[in-house]
C-alpha cells in the first residue's frame, strides 16, 4: 500500500464521506440549495487545506469508478418501468434529443477550441450529456405541474443516465484500444451484444431464485454478489459489464413485466426492501465522488471559461429539446419554462469524469476540470432559475 495510505485513513474516509453526504442532504433540505454543491465545495476545501491525503481519493477512484458505473446502470435498469417506455415517445425523444444535442455541440467545442482529437471530443460531450436535476425536484413537486409533464421529466431523466454512460464506454474503448482491446466499432458492438445477452438470461434467472428465496434475508446483498460475479464473467469473456448490468437491474425491476412475456402463470417481483438499500449504495457513491472531484479540480480561468461556455450551451440546449419533445402536447409556458430550466448535470457526470485517468487518456484533468465547472454553473443555474419560477406560481396557488 502506498505510503501515507494506511487501512485507518481508509476507513476515516468513508466515514467522513457518509457524514459529509448526509449532512449536505440535510442542508439541500433547510436551503433548497442541492447538495452537490456543498459536497464539491467540501472536496475543495480539503485539497485548498490539506485536510486530507488527495492519494487516498486516487487511490479508490479506479475501483470506485467500476463500482460507480455498476451501481448507477443496475439501479437505472431497476426503476426504470419498461411498460411505460414502451409507451412514451415522447420522453425518448426527449432524452434522445438533449443526448444528441449536447454531445454533438459540446464535441464541436472541444474539436474547435479544446483541439480534442475527435472521439475524445465526444467522450467529453457524452460526459456532461445527461441531465440531472435533484436540486429541483423538492420544488418542482409543489408546483402542481400535470402528470403527463412530470411523467415526460421523470422518465426523460430516468432514460439521460444509462444513455450517457454506455456510450461514453463505447467511446473511450474506442479512444484508447491500446488499454481496453476494442480496437474497430464492430468489436465494441460484439461486447455490448454479450453484455445485453447474458444481462437479461442473468436477470430472468435471478428474478425466479429470488422468488424462492422470498422471506429470506439478506436478498439485497446477494443481488450485489450475483451483479459482481455477473459484471466479472462478461467482462472475461470480452463482454460489456456496464451493459450486462443495465439489463439485469431493468428485468429485476419489471419482474411483472417480464413475467408476461415468457407467459408464466405466477408475477415474479423484487422485494420493495431491494430498492430501498440500492439508494443506500448509491448515496455513498454519489457522496464519495463529488467530494473527489472537488478533490482534484484544478480550475484555472481557461477552464473556467470554457465550462461556463459549456453551461451556456447545455442551457439553450435543454430548451431546444423540450420545445421539440412537447410539440402538440397540451403543456402551458410555465411548464415549459420550469423543464427547460432543469439543465443541472451530477452524478453521472461526476462519474464519466473520471474515465479518462483510469483508462490513461492523455491531459486527464482536462475533463475533471472543465466538469467540475459545469456540474457547479448547471446546479446553480437550476437552482436559481427553478426558484425565481416556482416563486410566483407558489403565490398564486397560495391565493
Amino acid at each position: 500500500m502506498p505510503m501515507g495510505v494506511d487501512p485507518f485513513s481508509l476507513l476515516v474516509l468513508f466515514a467522513v464521506t457518509v457524514f459529509a453526504g448526509y449532512i449536505s442532504s440535510f442542508i439541500f433540505v433547510k436551503t433548497g440549495v442541492s447538495d452537490v454543491i456543498w459536497l464539491l465545495g467540501f472536496g475543495s476545501s480539503i485539497a485548498l487545506f490539506g485536510l486530507a491525503n488527495p492519494a487516498l481519493f486516487i487511490i479508490l477512484s479506479p475501483f470506485l469508478l467500476a463500482l460507480a458505473l455498476l451501481i448507477i446502470l443496475f439501479d437505472a435498469g431497476l426503476n426504470l418501468d419498461f411498460y411505460q417506455l414502451r409507451r412514451a415517445p415522447r420522453s425518448l425523444l426527449f432524452a434522445g434529443a438533449e443526448f444528441v444535442f449536447s454531445v454533438l455541440s459540446v464535441a464541436a467545442i472541444g474539436i474547435l477550441f479544446l483541439h480534442l482529437p475527435p472521439l475524445l471530443a465526444l467522450l467529453l460531450g457524452t460526459m456532461v450529456s445527461s441531465a440531472s436535476s435533484p436540486a429541483a425536484v423538492m420544488i418542482v413537486a409543489q408546483l402542481h405541474l400535470k402528470p403527463a409533464t412530470m411523467a415526460l421529466l421523470n422518465l426523460g431523466s430516468a432514460i439521460a443516465n444509462p444513455l450517457a454512460i454506455v456510450a461514453a464506454v463505447a467511446l473511450v474503448n474506442l479512444a484508447v484500444p491500446a488499454t481496453t482491446g476494442y480496437s474497430t466499432a464492430a468489436d465494441v458492438v460484439v461486447a455490448f451484444t454479450i453484455g445485453a445477452v447474458v444481462g437479461l438470461v442473468a436477470g430472468i434467472f435471478w428474478l425466479f431464485a429470488l422468488d424462492r428465496l422470498k422471506g429470506k434475508p439478506f436478498d439485497y446483498l446477494l443481488t450485489l454478489a450475483v451483479l459482481f460475479a455477473l459484471y466479472a464473467f462478461v467482462v472475461t469473456v470480452e463482454g460489456s459489464g456496464a451493459v450486462a448490468a443495465l439489463l439485469f437491474g431493468l428485468v429485476l425491476g419489471n419482474g411483472a413485466t417480464f413475467s408476461g412475456m415468457l407467459r408464466l402463470k405466477r408475477r415474479l417481483a423484487v422485494n420493495y426492501l431491494l430498492k430501498t438499500f440500492q439508494k443506500e449504495s448509491s448515496f455513498f457513491i454519489r457522496s464519495f465522488f463529488f467530494i473527489y472531484i472537488g478533490v482534484v479540480a484544478a480550475v484555472t480561468p481557461a477552464y473556467a471559461l470554457y465550462g461556463l461556455a459549456i453551461a451556456a450551451v447545455l442551457a439553450g440546449l435543454r430548451y431546444l429539446a423540450v420545445l421539440m419533445a412537447t410539440v402538440r402536447m397540451e403543456i402551458t409556458a410555465f411548464e415549459t419554462r420550469i423543464m427547460s430550466s432543469l439543465a443541472s448535470r451530477g452524478l453521472a457526470a461526476a462519474v464519466l469524469a473520471q474515465l479518462p485517468a483510469v483508462y490513461g487518456v492523455a491531459n486527464a484533468d482536462l475533463y475533471v476540470n472543465i466538469v467540475f465547472v459545469v456540474i457547479v454553473a448547471t446546479v446553480l443555474y437550476t437552482t436559481v432559475a427553478v426558484k425565481l419560477l416556482a416563486a410566483p406560481e407558489s403565490q398564486k396557488h397560495e391565493k
